[in-house]
Formats: C-alpha cells, structure tokens, sequence
C-alpha cells in the first residue's frame, strides 16, 4: 500500500525546489509539495487499461464524443468503414460532428449521447472511471499548432518536408510509428490557476502562435473570466488543477472531481487532462481515477518516445523567477537533439497577482516564437502530445497475428483514455488497413491510423 505520510511543509519545499529549481516560496502561492517518498511510480497507473473492441463502457455521467472521425453509422462498437462510435465525429478532429457522424450511444455503452455531440448528463468527471464507449467522452479533438496548417483527418500538424513522397510498394511486412506526429520534438507550454496576468496577456499568447493548456484551479472567482471560453474556441485546452489547490491535505478525489465538475459544467466540455497542486505526488491515485495523464514537477528533462516517464506524474519545466528567453530556448534545443517533449509549468507574468516565480510575457512569447520558428517542433496542448505519446507506447507493447499474408497489430488504451485521436506510421509496402478498409496515403510520407479502432492489419 502507498504511504500516506506527508512531510511537514518546509521539508516539502526543498523537494519542490530541488525538483524544479525553485525560488524562495512556495510553488502555486499555496505551501509547499507534499513530499511521499519522491517516487515516480504509482499503483494507479494506466498502462494496462484500454477499452474494448465493442465500445467498452462509461462511467456515470459520461460525456458523448464531439471531436471522433466521422463514420457511416454509428451506435455500439466500431462501424464497418472505420467509424469512431459516438454522437458526433468530426471530420478534422475538433468541431462538433454533425448527426451522419454516428447515431447515439446505445445502452451496452453506457448512457446514450445526443444525436448532435452534446452535452452530457450532469455528474462525472472525464466519464468517470469508465472508458470511452458507446456513449463515448467529450474530445477537444487532436488538431495542433506546429507551424504549418492541420490537414488529414486526423487534424494533427503537418510535419516539415516535401508532400511528394512515393507510397511504399511491394509486399510489406513491418508498422513504424513516427515519433512526435512527424516532428523532431515537441513542447507544451502550460499555464497554472488561472492568475489575472494570464487574462491580462492572453492576446499576446495568442498571438504568439501556440496551443497551450490552461489547468483551472476552480475555486477562484478568475475561473468564470470570459478569457477561458475564448481560449477553448481558439483551441486551446482547458485542465483541471482542483477546485482546492490544497497539496497539503488528503489530496482526494472529491477535490479532483469538483475541479472537473466545475469545468464540464462551465464550458460544455471534460477537462481531460490533470496537473497535481504543487505537484504533489500525493495526488497520482486520485487523478487515476479520472485521468490518463497528471503532469508533475520532476524531473526537468524532456520526456522520449517510449521511455518509462510515469504518466501520473509527468515531468515539467517550472522557469526561474524572470527567466529569459535564451533559458527557454536553450531547453527546447536540448531536447531538439535528444528527440524529446519539454512541457512548462508557467503560473503568470506579474508578481501583483500573486504568480509564483513569474516571468515577463515578452520573454515566454519571445520563446514560443523561436520554438515554432524552428519548423520541426510540435507546439501543442498536453491532451494532443500526450495522447499520442501513451497511443506510442501502447502500439509498441501490441500483440501481433497473422492470418494468410495478414499480419494485425492488436492495442489496448490507458484507462480514461481520449477518444478521436491517431498515430501516424510507415510501413515497407504492403496495404494498411482498419476495420477492413485500406487507409489512404498522406504524400508526407505516412498513413494515420486510428488509435479508438485497436488494431490494423497489414496486406500484402
């Protein structure tokens, strides 16, 4: 059983500090990390759970699925040409599907959605600890910001190079998933509790060109600003950071839950990633039971494709008190050469409002430019990059079989898992296909497979 023991507060902070080269307070303006030994391993973890082949099940007050690709049916399980189950798919992996995108979700998937990708029932967080079913959960959808237009159906960016590459041809034998959608590396640039100087500045971060996660500490009256509803509309992602912010408690799920509550309920749409309060470890078994992914405070490293990152207690860069923009770029080389996803914790850019060690707007925008100017960095939300990060590695643990000349790879998704997202891969000839339909060939260099279909199987 994990321990329960949490250090007293000032011991809690060295950890902080250590973690992320901190300052001289406490991370958030809310105490220090509470500190359960400093492991990275969590018996909550997700790495087994996945849904099922016929739609698997939502929890109680599941929300329906508004950013899935567009089938020709709909109803329970997966359609016959490679429709995500729902009440509403999306062409581009963003925008409310309309009602040929799949009928409601029948009763063997849990409560049914609406014919249009609605709301849900009230309740729940995430869809609870069930799985996207037939009822499915709300998705954001997986478009990106990365330098270049989305395109393909699965609305991710569009990778640097030539659209002038052959298909393979021949019989093929092999799948190769392409690190990073296509990318070098990538970066999220999050923002914590909804500090006045995030509102103040959001235009210059729009500008800047970026998708950003904005983790919304609930209880605060900044939370109801129109700025978030704007955000969501210019795609950005909206995370749960509690309703609380308390680390130093009992990090419960019922504080987890009602940061979540309150999003679905404000915005229309789950919360559908998690960043613990001070990133305590305390909180990897509650945000479990929600969500695939809370974003730590440790190590400050980039995470790799396939490397054994804890998905419930993610790595991060928290910048120094006035960092500049060389500090930030140097980062995001770092991890250019190794290959890896630098995310940021930045909690404002003005000490009046209570931010922990703020930097200047100018600085952070100056360094977001210089990421996306590189051309060959994802510059996208937590929910994008990390679901195709988890969708890697569980592609990498696949079952295979062979049939005939047919060889399928077999998947299983983390618990709360986001439905409507994709990988992209290669292969060395061959026809790919899901659900019985030969992908289509993106002259990039890559087909994109759907990760909700769990498997595709390659023809000779």
């Amino acid at each position: 059983m994990r321990s329960r023991y949490l250090a007293p507060l000032g011991v809690s902070f060295l950890f902080f500090a250590a973690a992320c080269g901190g300052g001289g307070s406490s991370p958030e303006g809310s105490g220090g990390s509470s500190a359960t030994g400093g492991s990275n391993s969590s018996s909550g973890g997700s790495s087994t759970g996945g849904t099922t082949a016929s739609g698997g099940k939502v929890g109680t007050g599941g929300t329906v699925s508004s950013g899935g690709v567009t089938g020709s049916g709909g109803g329970s399980g997966m359609t016959a040409s490679g429709g995500k189950v729902g009440s509403g798919g999306a062409s581009s992996g963003g925008s409310p599907g309309t009602a040929s995108g799949g009928s409601p979700g029948t009763s063997s998937g849990g409560s049914p959605g609406t014919a249009s990708g609605g709301t849900t029932p009230a309740g729940g967080t995430n869809g609870g600890a069930g799985k996207p079913g037939s009822g499915g959960m709300t998705t954001t959808g997986s478009g990106g910001a990365g330098g270049t237009a989305p395109a393909g159906m699965s609305g991710l960016p569009v990778p640097p190079g030539g659209g002038n590459v052959a298909k393979p041809s021949g019989t093929g034998s092999t799948v190769t998933v392409l690190n990073w959608a296509g990318f070098t590396a990538a970066v999220t640039y999050s923002f914590d509790d909804d500090n006045q100087s995030q509102i103040d500045d959001y235009k210059m971060l729009q500008d800047a060109g970026g998708q950003y996660t904005f983790f919304m500490w609930t209880n605060r009256s900044q939370a109801t600003n129109a700025v978030w509803k704007q955000a969501l509309m210019d795609g950005h992602e909206i995370g749960n950071h509690t309703k609380s912010h308390d680390s130093n408690g009992a990090c419960t799920a019922a504080d987890v839950k009602a940061g979540g509550d309150f999003i679905m309920s404000t915005f229309g749409k789950p919360a559908q990633t998690f960043a613990a309060p001070n990133g305590s470890t305390c909180f990897m078994q509650p945000a479990g039971m929600y969500y695939f992914i809370n974003r730590g405070v440790s190590p400050a490293s980039p995470v790799l494709p396939n490397d054994n990152s804890n998905p419930l207690n993610l790595n991060c860069y928290i910048p120094n008190q006035g960092q500049q923009t060389s500090a930030f770029n140097a980062n995001i080389d770092d991890a250019h050469k190794k290959g890896g996803w630098v995310i940021y914790v930045i909690h404002g850019f003005s000490s009046s409002d209570g931010s922990y060690q703020p930097v200047d707007i100018g600085q952070v925008t100056a360094a977001i430019k210089y990421s996306k100017g590189m051309g060959d960095v994802w510059v996208g939300s937590m929910v994008n990059i990390a679901s195709y990060w988890q969708g890697q590695k569980a592609f990498s643990s696949a079952m295979t079989s062979t049939s005939g000349g047919d060889k399928t790879w077999t998947w299983k998704l983390p618990d709360h898992f986001p439905p409507g997202h994709y990988l992209r891969v290669k292969t060395d000839g061959g026809t790919l296909k899901q659900n019985g339909v030969a992908l289509p060939w993106d002259s990039h260099g890559y087909y994109e497979i759907a990760l909700d279909a769990l498997s595709v199987t390659l023809s000779p």
